[in-house]
C-alpha cells in the first residue's frame, strides 16, 4: 500500500479543542485529529479550484482513508488565562466571561501519513500542499514536502477504537469522518440535516518518562 505522506511544520503554536469539551476550559489536543485533515484537504481544494463540487469530489477520496501521525520527540503543552466576550442570554450585546485555552508547541515537524487509492494520490498531493493551516485559521501550518512512500517508519500512531488502546498509554479523542458520512453532513452552509458524520476514536500515545509539569505548562516526552 502506498502511503501520502506530509511533513508539517508549524511556524507558532498550534491549539484546537479536544472533543466535546467546553469551549470555556479549552484544553488543547496534542496530536493532530483524522477529521482536521481531511477537512483541511477538502477546505484547500474548494479555495484553490474555486469549486464546491472539487471539494466533494476530494471528500469521497479520503473520507475512508487511514490517517497516521509520527509527532515529534517533545510536546510542550501551554495554559494560558483568557480574556473574552460572551454572547448575553435572552437579550442583545455581550458581556465580558473569562476562560483558558492551551496551546501546543511542537519540538519538530510532524510527519502526517494518508492511505489513499492509487487513483487519487495527485489530486490529494497537489492540494495538501497547499495547506495553510490545521483546524483553527490561527494554527497557521506550512507543509514543507508532500511524497509517496511504500512504508510507515517506526513511532507512527493510528487511531483506534477504546478497546484497542495498549496498555500504559496516554489516550486523547479524536474524531474522523464515519464511513457513512455524506459531503452535505461536513459542509458548513449546507441547509440539511447534518447528522452525525463523525465517529470518535483514540490516539495512544507512549511516552518515555513522566510529564514535567509546571504551574502553567508540561511537556510530553513521545518514546
Amino acid at each position: 500500500m502506498k502511503w501520502l505522506k506530509l511533513v508539517v511544520h508549524f511556524p507558532s503554536f498550534y491549539s484546537y479543542r479536544i472533543p466535546e469539551y467546553s469551549s470555556q476550559y479549552a484544553l488543547a489536543l496534542p496530536l493532530i485529529a483524522p477529521s482536521t485533515i481531511k477537512l483541511a484537504i477538502i477546505s484547500t481544494a474548494i479555495r484553490i479550484s474555486g469549486k464546491v463540487s472539487e471539494g466533494k469530489k476530494i471528500f469521497g477520496y479520503i473520507r475512508d482513508a487511514e490517517v497516521g501521525i509520527k509527532p515529534p520527540e517533545r510536546i510542550t503543552v501551554n495554559s494560558v488565562f483568557v480574556k473574552r466576550l460572551k454572547k448575553k442570554k435572552d437579550q442583545g450585546g455581550f458581556q465580558e466571561s473569562f476562560g483558558v485555552r492551551e496551546y501546543i508547541h511542537f519540538s519538530g515537524d510532524i510527519e502526517v501519513y494518508l492511505g489513499i487509492p492509487d487513483e487519487a494520490m495527485e489530486k490529494v498531493k497537489h492540494y495538501a500542499r497547499h495547506i495553510r493551516y490545521l483546524g483553527t485559521s490561527d494554527s497557521l501550518a506550512y507543509i514543507k514536502s508532500v511524497e509517496l512512500t511504500n512504508e510507515l517508519p517506526q513511532g507512527v500512531i493510528f487511531p483506534v477504537a477504546i478497546s484497542e488502546v495498549p496498555p500504559g498509554s496516554h489516550i486523547y479523542p479524536v474524531k474522523d469522518f464515519s464511513s457513512k458520512a455524506t459531503f452535505e453532513q461536513i459542509n458548513p452552509y449546507s441547509s440539511k440535516n447534518r447528522g452525525k458524520p463523525y465517529e470518535t476514536k483514540y490516539y495512544p500515545l507512549k511516552l518515555s518518562r513522566r510529564p514535567v509539569e509546571g504551574s502553567n505548562w508540561k511537556i510530553l516526552s513521545i518514546s
